[in-house]
């Protein structure tokens, strides 16, 4: 019975954004495309914030001089003046383009009316400073002597870069309702008269929405001509500078979790537990691979807590092998087969052979390795003429898959996918390093080189080897020392 039916129920998202969620993405091959993307060359895209905000410049200037409700006052004082013009069809695109493509006479009618309010125009001799502006021979003729204030033209700006503002949004209104009133644009009653009153009266969630999407949709038959745009942003960046956004100080900073002194006593008491668990001098794959694994993670840790490198790429890459060698682990101490053990071992024998054929064949060694390190660890178990060298993994699954099968899914989906933009260095991870967000919304929030200190990875590091550390006590019993001041 439909009633009976299970439904997924939609989870709200923590940032409480309105986007589509991940399991509404679609898989296509190798991609998850969201809706939108799904339509590809059936979109044409316009942009507010490159393309029709340099337009309503004026407009915005306008609105952020002032609180909402005075600027709204202004607006319907213009809109009035165009639904009562003779000519209000030709005065329907006051995009600044379409200002200076009226004929003198109403172009300087209009100048006139709009500067007639002392703010309004003092406020807009920030149009000064472009020596580009279109028809600025006219807007000269009416903009008082008095100088240009650079800071109301980047409030402006940055108010209204944001497509959804509730500035933007109020200057997006006026442009429509200008298309309106000039009779450009026709819509049925329903919806124009809620835009009529606004921001006022009815339901502003489907109000503002309904302007946004109907501004937008009359762009093309109206903005063909980008050229004042593009002038404007180049010369914004010509002539004002990059500006660094200072984040709020983080009052709610931990002390770090732990220095090389616990992580040495920490060695040390592991290094007893060691002694006290090792039964045979012959090959115990399972005790050298569950011991091995905490010990290989404290040195990453050790290296990760020096000075300078928790918070730097190669902490992240630490982390991301922190945490691959905890899903190995979990999955080998699950499976709990001595077959399996020997075979996890001898895939590394395997990988030290197939290194140590290389360099003794085909090519020269790097620096850093040393051929009889990896020769001594190829036949140090069994003659290497009886070690298969295996090219693929030695679990047969990738690291995804492992970690389902150790029920660490959560920790891979956690740590792994970030982490491994640091180790292939794609765009991500070099955006995040090597680029800030540039502060002056004359730039249109655009990136400039400058080394960045990264979040610092010690606190998830300490958790990673934790579990290590509970996989290793669970094996061999009982070993309690943690870090983070935990004791289990």
């Amino acid at each position: 019975m439909a009633g009976n039916k299970k439904t997924r129920k939609k989870k709200p998202s923590k940032s409480g954004k309105n986007r589509t969620a991940l399991l509404e993405h679609k898989k296509v091959g190798s991609e998850l495309q969201p809706g939108f993307a799904q339509l590809g060359d059936k979109m044409t895209f316009s942009s507010w914030s490159n393309e029709r905000l340099p337009e309503m410049l004026w407009a915005a200037i306008i609105r952020v001089i002032q609180d909402q409700d005075s600027a709204i006052v202004e607006f319907r004082r213009i809109i009035t003046f165009v639904s009562e013009n003779s000519e209000k069809e030709k005065l329907s695109d006051l995009s600044i383009t379409g200002i200076s493509k009226l004929d003198e006479e109403l172009r300087n009618e209009f100048l006139d009316f709009l500067t007639s309010n002392p703010k309004t125009a003092s406020a807009l001799t920030v149009l000064k400073l472009f020596k580009n502006l279109p028809a600025k021979e006219s807007w000269l003729k009416f903009l008082p002597p008095c100088e240009p204030e650079l800071n109301i033209l980047m409030a402006a700006v940055g108010m209204c870069l944001p497509h959804q503002s509730q500035q933007a949004t109020d200057c997006r209104w006026l442009k429509l309702m200008l298309m309106v009133v000039g009779g450009k644009f026709q819509a049925p009653r329903e919806m124009v008269e809620p835009w009529i009153n606004y921001p006022y009266e009815g339901d502003q969630r489907r109000i503002r929405p309904s302007i946004r999407s109907c501004e937008m949709a009359i762009n093309p038959i109206v903005e063909q001509d980008l050229t004042w745009s593009n002038d404007f942003w180049a010369e914004a960046w010509e002539n004002t500078p990059c500006l660094e956004l200072i984040p709020e100080s983080d009052t709610n900073s931990e002390e770090r979790c732990c220095d090389l002194d616990d992580i040495h006593k920490l060695r040390g008491e592991l290094k007893t537990h060691w002694g006290k668990t090792h039964t045979t001098t012959g090959v115990d794959a399972k005790h050298d691979g569950v011991f091995g694994t905490a010990f290989y993670a404290l040195s990453i840790l050790s290296e990760i807590v020096s000075v300078g490198v928790s918070t730097g790429i190669l902490a992240r890459l630490g982390l991301r092998t922190i945490l691959e060698i905890h899903i190995g682990l979990r999955y080998l101490i699950q499976k709990n087969d001595d077959q399996l053990w020997t075979k996890w071992r001898t895939y590394g024998a395997g990988q030290a052979k197939l290194n140590a054929l290389k360099f003794d064949e085909l090519i020269d060694p790097p620096k850093f390795i040393n051929t009889e390190t990896l020769e001594s660890i190829a036949g140090e178990d069994l003659w290497e003429e009886f070690i298969n060298i295996e090219l693929g993994s030695w679990s047969g699954s990738d690291l995804r898959k492992l970690s389902d099968k150790a029920g660490l899914k959560s920790s891979y989906d956690q740590f792994y996918s970030w982490s491994s933009t640091y180790s292939h260095g794609t765009w991500g991870a070099i955006r995040e390093v090597c680029f800030h967000t540039c502060g002056n919304p004359l730039h249109r929030l655009h990136r400039y080189p400058k080394e960045s200190t990264l979040p610092d990875t010690l606190q998830d590091a300490c958790v990673l080897v934790n579990e290590i550390l509970n996989d290793l006590s669970v094996v061999y019993p009982t070993f309690s020392p943690r870090l983070l001041g935990e004791n289990s």
